[in-house]
């Protein structure tokens, strides 16, 4: 089967299409987030000579709360791509086109929801102060940044669920195509709101063309390609189970967003703006990275799916092994090696608006940019296989021991204290527990004989 080919039916992908998959799709992911990457830094210096710091801090956080709404799906999405990725391996064509369509519609409604909660909370919230808006006419401005953010998210909901069906079916490279047009749009927008004079609000509106762009290409593009999804059917779709993955996923979904995109939301709560400013400028080169590693890395998590479903456990354990090579050699060692250049990058790249960078806040992302390179494999394998509890459960504990570390450390330490409020309980606790319990997923796919080597995980 060639990859590009139309799909005419689900496919079936045999074992030896799926390294090419798995690659062909990586490299789109990759590809698509570099693109993402380099305009977010060329973004950078045109945002904050016009914005000024305090409301280019403010921009960042909003963005980020954008992006963190996307979680208001409560796992579902994440759910039904491995449901969807079960069904596509079993060709069991019917069903996975009614399940296609009942999720989309279980969307739109909570889009509808979303859109009538949320921009009323976000008209009438006191979210100048919130924020600690010192500037009168910044705050004037907040409220309307924040219901653009609602807007944008409510309108997110369904849309996004087009990368779920692309990844159930080993197509990511569309994904990773729509978000370098995206990326390519949301400069274009970024730098013609500053050539305008635009406000903060026209700057939020410009920020919310990246993560609407790409899914509505995807969904054009799976509609032309996957012609059976077009196919009318009477099978009603199978629901069962459903609810508890979905809670499931949700949790270790909220983390993800929470240890991620929120965070430069969780800087302005507790440290302000400006300080939030300095984080976010770091953030996009640390981030480059990351985004990077888990491009690479999303890939593996429907093959997993198929090759657990397929009891391949010799290719999972393959997988896991590589995965966490290229996380050392790729990752881990170049971006320790490159950091005590970042300073001179930063003055480099944005020249007299740079802001001061301090050496806690420098060590401290290093640090939790490691720590997150360790969890990514693991979330792919325990997400592929469906066994996220643990991810659910010590996501959860982590998230509110680092709440309750902020609102001591965060006023103290400014950015650098909310960076080791989300660090320490992510390595005492998470990190450890789910890498024990992604070996033992591997392991109980299908338990190794224990006179082959290859099957123990090394």
């Amino acid at each position: 089967m060639d990859v590009a080919a139309p799909l005419a039916s689900p496919p079936s992908v045999p074992p030896d299409l799926r390294w090419r998959r798995l690659g062909v799709g990586a490299g789109a992911m990759l590809a698509g987030r570099l693109t993402t990457a380099v305009c977010g830094l060329v973004q950078v210096p045109i945002a904050l000579a016009h914005l000024g710091t305090e409301a280019f801090g403010l921009w960042l956080a909003a963005t980020g709360f954008v992006w963190t709404l996307s979680i208001l799906d409560c796992g579902l999405g994440f759910a039904v791509q491995n449901r969807l990725a079960t069904l596509f391996g079993a060709g069991r064509e019917a069903e996975a086109v009614a399940l296609v369509r009942r999720t989309w519609q279980m969307l739109a409604v909570g889009a509808a929801i979303v859109a009538t909660v949320g921009v009323p909370i976000a008209i009438w919230g006191r979210w100048d102060a919130w924020f600690g808006v010192t500037d009168p006419a910044l705050r004037a401005q907040t409220h309307a940044a924040v219901a653009i953010a609602f807007t944008a998210a409510a309108v997110n909901l369904p849309l996004a669920f087009a990368a779920r069906v692309a990844a159930a079916l080993q197509l990511m490279w569309l994904t990773g195509l729509w978000t370098a047009v995206a990326s390519v749009l949301g400069l274009a927008a970024v730098a013609t709101a500053a050539w305008l004079g635009l406000p903060l609000a026209g700057f939020m509106v410009a920020a919310c063309i990246l993560p609407l762009a790409p899914h509505v290409g995807t969904w054009l593009h799976l509609r032309r390609r996957a012609a059976w999804l077009r196919r009318p059917t009477t099978t009603p779709p199978d629901l069962r189970g459903l609810a508890r993955a979905s809670v499931l996923f949700f949790m270790p979904q909220l983390g993800a967003a929470f240890i991620g995109s929120f965070v430069p939301t969780l800087v302005v709560f507790f440290a302000g703006p400006i300080a939030a400013a300095t984080y976010g400028v770091l953030q996009r080169l640390f981030g480059l990275a990351l985004q990077l590693q888990n491009m690479a890395l999303l890939p593996t998590w429907p093959v997993y799916t198929q090759a657990a479903a397929a009891s391949d456990a010799t290719f999972m354990r393959r997988a896991f092994r590589a995965t966490w090579m290229l996380t050392a050699l790729v990752f881990v060692l170049p971006t320790m090696l490159l950091t005590p250049w970042v300073p001179a990058v930063v003055r480099l790249w944005l020249g007299a608006s740079a802001p001061a960078i301090s050496p806690a806040l420098l060590w401290t992302m290093l640090g939790w940019h490691l720590l997150q390179y360790c969890g990514a494999p693991i979330a792919m394998v325990l997400n592929g296989v469906g066994r996220v509890g643990g991810l659910a459960v010590f996501g959860w504990i982590c998230l509110l021991i680092t709440l309750g570390l902020c609102t001591i450390l965060g006023p103290r330490w400014g950015a650098a204290g909310v960076i080791v409020a989300l660090a320490v309980p992510y390595a005492l606790i998470n990190l450890p527990l789910t890498g024990w319990q992604a070996r033992h997923a591997l392991t109980a796919v299908a338990p190794p004989a224990a006179n082959m080597p290859e099957n123990a995980i090394r």
